[in-house]
């Protein structure tokens, strides 16, 4: 076979980078029997002198092995192809000089390589007078060292890159790199050994690709050809974690994709199964217009633990990701987790409760797949949206606005404490009467009239009787009652869910990102299956070990038992107790108290002193005030009725009230006895723990699953409303502090609510009436606002057939479409309903003026096209 032939088989035309101009010239002399322009030469490679009359022709050119490994060569390597093993290999390879490749027809701004362009043909043994015209036009590019990317690449795992580069800088120093030349020869090394900012794309592309992500292709190729069992990249842990997929094949899908590995489906089942489960939504996880929602369960310990993934993508179009889903998205996604559960275990898979935010969408979700589920609406939740409309209503920082925010916000934590509906018209009732009088007098006119618009959000929109179930202390009584746990046994809010959403982004994920930049969502699939989840489960079983092995070993050594037993006591629920530390803010309130004379004179009794507090919030408009009982013992002894003692102890502002009284009238002559209260929680635990041993034991609460962590998440609540607010939550913040959330500057609670074993469920309401009460209050408040507005639009459009352009009316129809209002609102009516449609249309028309040759319900069917066509 002779070179040309051979040269010919080589595929230079694909191979090859040449412009339109290059490819016609070669192809010219290719096709040309004979040219001087083709040097072929052949060689024996058993002839030693013919080898070395090869290796001087391919030094000429610069191709032998030296000039190639050199960081001025000009050569680059296009195609290649071995056959054999060993010493039987043969390559055959295809060089094209750089000084041939014209940079700016691939898309290339910047010239890469270190030659000028200068049109030059030489590929392979093939050279011209262009090619030797070929000079140095810039810095030559010089190769990182092989060993300093393996290590990058099997030891950094793609993150913590500026560890690294310190590492490197190390390594480098101390010469702890392989083959890394001593610094005096340095200057002989083709390579380099410090890394460099644009090496990063390299090395990351590399870990990328021995994971198995190919991030030359789109991601959601990458997705597929995992899931697919045909596919020779077929990844079967991903395959049996994801338990739905649904890839965005035409523009109106969305691409679906959800994850559960056999962990988080025992923890369903163990957790979630005739239990509570939260659920909650996020959004920024990755670089595509993406939502994640999270299925939550609390284990024993009060810790959350996730069930299940639900990925899913924004519709087309949509500008908004965190707007992008509705209930049938949620709900066919939630069946499709309920399905394989089910097949998990082969039985039925139930859950009793559900606590979310306000979201109607992910609560009508719910409701569709588990019919018989009781839902909760988050405390936190809802009293972040009443906390927004207060301020909303209610801007301003002046002491009548603060004073007024602080009324109405303990308006609303009485209504969270009801058990009965009668009591929640009750204390609306008496709310409307203080705020009527404060708007018939002249000098509180505006601050009643704002008072009035909050009150009537709240019964309007919150205070249905199936609504109320779902956010009130009834509905929390009715969620023990039926997971057989104590009042304080359950979750009253997505706390857990809510740490665990800012923990997934700024922990789990962060740290795998490139300079801060969002994950594709083919690498947040892989991460969450292969790294995040199994550590997040892997942490929870050695926890759990470590648990057990150290208990089994306090139970050898002396005194073990009683240690563990101390423990045990120490988690009990012990009454509040009353002692006196310094605190500026609640002696000041205490100060107030006195001056306004809102503490009352002492009542005596045999082993102490009785007090009754007015609140700080009493008003002139308030006929019937709310009234404080302070008891003081001779022993060191207190309590107070008032929400600050019942849920933190201490010393709250009416006993420090009470205590100056004492003074006041021990300064007046009167022989009261000296009164101090214990200086620290230890000290007045010596003195209750006296007190109940003659009284008896303290009564240990149900140990339910979830019991720690409910307890826990309500004093929080209790201790700081605020403390778990996101920032940017409340657009009124920066405008109007909310003092009467702080806890201290008023009475934020009632008295505990009452807690007898029996309770009266008979009045409940199904959770499908919560939801729908909750629905149309929604769109009731709106369309307040809304229904004027698009009510006079009406009188913009004219009554009589006009010419459209096709898109004037594609504009009309989706606006029509949009609305949905007509149809739906049909439905809702009475069937009696129609025989009062005439007289309806006949009042809109009287009201806005507007001529009855069109009926209003045939307005939208009469326009004309530019056609003329009738739509």
């Amino acid at each position: 076979m002779s070179a040309r032939h051979s040269a010919t088989q080589v595929p230079w035309r694909s191979s090859l980078n040449l412009t339109e101009e290059q490819l016609g010239v070669l192809n010219s002399m290719y096709a040309a029997s004979s040219s001087d322009q083709i040097e072929d030469d052949l060689y024996s490679a058993v002839n030693k002198l013919q080898q070395e009359e090869a290796i001087s022709l391919l030094t000429t050119y610069g191709l032998n092995e030296a000039s190639l490994e050199d960081v001025s060569c000009l050569w680059s390597v296009k195609w290649t192809k071995s056959n054999g093993i060993g010493e039987q290999e043969e390559r055959r390879t295809l060089y094209q000089c750089d000084c041939g490749r014209e940079h700016t027809q691939f898309g290339t701004k910047k010239r890469q390589t270190a030659y000028n362009y200068t049109g030059c043909l030489a590929h392979a043994e093939i050279s011209t007078d262009a090619r030797k015209q070929c000079s140095h036009e810039c810095h030559p590019f010089l190769c990182i060292h092989r060993s300093i990317q393996l290590r990058y690449v099997n030891s950094t795992k793609a993150h913590l890159l500026q560890l690294y580069n310190a590492k490197n800088r190390d390594l480098f120093r101390t010469q702890g790199y392989p083959d890394q030349p001593s610094h005096a020869k340095l200057h002989t090394s083709q390579y380099r050994w410090i890394m460099k900012s644009q090496d990063t794309r390299a090395l990351y592309r590399q870990y990328n690709r021995m994971i198995g992500v190919n991030t030359k292709k789109k991601p959601h190729i990458n997705i597929n050809e995992w899931l697919d069992p045909a596919s020779p990249h077929y990844n079967l842990t991903l395959a049996e974690a994801v338990f739905h997929y649904s890839p965005r094949a035409a523009l109106n899908q969305r691409f679906e994709v959800c994850i559960s590995t056999k962990e988080m489906k025992q923890m369903g089942w163990k957790h979630g199964h005739k239990s509570q489960i939260m659920l909650d939504g996020t959004f920024g996880i990755c670089d595509s217009k993406l939502l994640l929602f999270i299925l939550m369960a609390v284990d024993e310990k009060g810790k959350g633990v996730p069930l299940a993934f639900l990925l899913f993508s924004a519709p087309s179009g949509n500008k908004q990701t965190s707007s992008g889903y509705d209930t049938e998205i949620l709900t066919k996604l939630l069946r499709q987790w309920r399905t394989d559960l089910e097949s998990f275990k082969g039985k039925s898979f139930e859950v009793l409760v559900a606590i979310t935010d306000t979201d109607l969408k992910e609560l009508g979700a719910l409701l569709a797949v588990f019919p018989h589920i009781l839902l909760l609406i988050c405390k936190f939740h809802i009293r972040q949206s009443w906390r927004n409309h207060r301020n909303k209503v209610l801007k301003g920082q002046s002491p009548a606005l603060m004073h007024l925010k602080s009324w109405l916000k303990r308006l609303e934590d009485d209504l969270i404490q009801t058990t009965e509906f009668v009591k929640v018209k009750a204390l609306l009732y008496k709310e409307r009467e203080i705020l009527t009088a404060m708007k018939e007098d002249s000098e509180t006119t505006s601050l009643g009239e704002r008072g009035l618009l909050h009150v009537e959000y709240l019964d309007g929109y919150w205070c249905n009787d199936s609504l109320w179930q779902s956010w009130s202390d009834f509905g929390h009584r009715l969620v023990s009652h039926h997971l057989k746990c104590s009042f304080d046994g359950f979750l009253p809010t997505t706390n857990h869910l809510e740490s665990f959403n800012g923990l997934l982004k700024h922990k789990h994920l962060q740290r795998w990102q490139r300079g801060g930049c969002r994950l594709r969502v083919d690498m947040l699939l892989q991460l969450l299956v292969l790294k995040v989840l199994p550590s997040i489960f892997e942490q929870r079983h050695l926890e759990a070990m470590e648990d057990q092995r150290w208990a089994a070993r306090i139970q050898t050594i002396p005194g073990g038992q009683q240690i563990i037993k101390a423990k045990a006591a120490a988690d009990l629920m012990l009454p509040p107790i009353a002692y006196l530390v310094v605190d500026q803010q609640r002696d000041q309130a205490a100060t107030a108290l006195v001056q306004q004379q809102k503490i009352s004179i002492s009542t005596f009794y045999p082993e102490g002193l009785y007090f009754n507090s007015y609140s700080s919030l009493l008003t002139v408009h308030d006929k019937n005030p709310r009234v404080y009982q302070v008891r003081l013992g001779y022993k060191g002894m207190a309590s107070c009725t008032c929400a600050d003692f019942m849920n933190r102890g201490g010393a709250c502002k009416h006993i420090r009230a009470a205590l100056l009284q004492i003074n006041l009238l021990r300064q007046a002559g009167h022989p009261i006895p000296l009164i101090s209260l214990p200086c620290s929680e230890s000290e007045a635990r010596i003195h209750q723990l006296a007190a109940m041993d003659s009284t008896g034991p303290v009564p240990v609460p149900d140990d339910a699953p979830i019991s720690k962590a409910a307890a826990t998440v309500i004093d929080l609540l209790t201790e700081v409303p605020e403390v778990y607010a996101e920032p940017g939550f409340d657009e009124f913040a920066s405008e109007s502090r909310d003092s009467a959330d702080d806890g201290v500057d008023d009475d934020t609670e009632s008295a505990a609510t009452d807690t007898e074993d029996e309770f009266d469920f008979t009045i409940l309401k199904s959770s499908k009436e919560a939801v729908d009460a909750q629905s149309l209050a929604w769109f009731t408040h709106e369309a307040k606002t809304a229904g004027p507005k698009i009510g006079d639009l009406a009188t913009i459009l004219p009554d009589h057939e006009i010419s459209m352009s096709t898109e004037q009316i594609n504009d009309l129809i989706g606006f029509r479409e949009n609305l949905a209002l007509l149809l739906k609102i049909d439905r809702m009516l009475p069937s009696n309903g129609a025989s009062k449609k005439p007289h309806v249309e006949a009042a809109l028309r009287e009201k806005k003026n507007i001529s009855p040759s069109i009926p209003l319900t045939q307005r939208s069917h009469t326009v004309h096209h530019e056609s003329g066509q009738t739509l």
